[in-house]
């Protein structure tokens, strides 16, 4: 079974790590960068990141991210 709330915190930590602040003061990373930061910690980062998007942890454009297209696309943490 996959842990949820882990993989949620090491996707909180990864935007803190690898993003800036954006003009709203809250940490903010492009879905590419996430992408490659994270791909040997977090097998399906589109469902971590689904679930903290449900959860209000962290929010992005869109429902489901996909690369190359959208490795642009801003993941912003809304909770520290």
């Amino acid at each position: 079974m996959v842990n949820v709330t882990g993989e949620i915190e090491i996707l909180k930590e990864a935007i803190k790590e690898h993003g800036a602040l954006n003009t709203d003061g809250k940490s903010s990373v492009s879905y590419g960068i996430l992408f490659d930061k994270t791909a040997n910690t977090l097998e399906a980062l589109n469902g971590t990141l689904r679930a903290a998007k449900r959860q209000k942890k962290i929010t992005f454009d869109g429902e489901l991210l996909m690369m190359p297209k959208d490795k642009d696309v801003q993941v912003v943490l809304l909770e520290t």
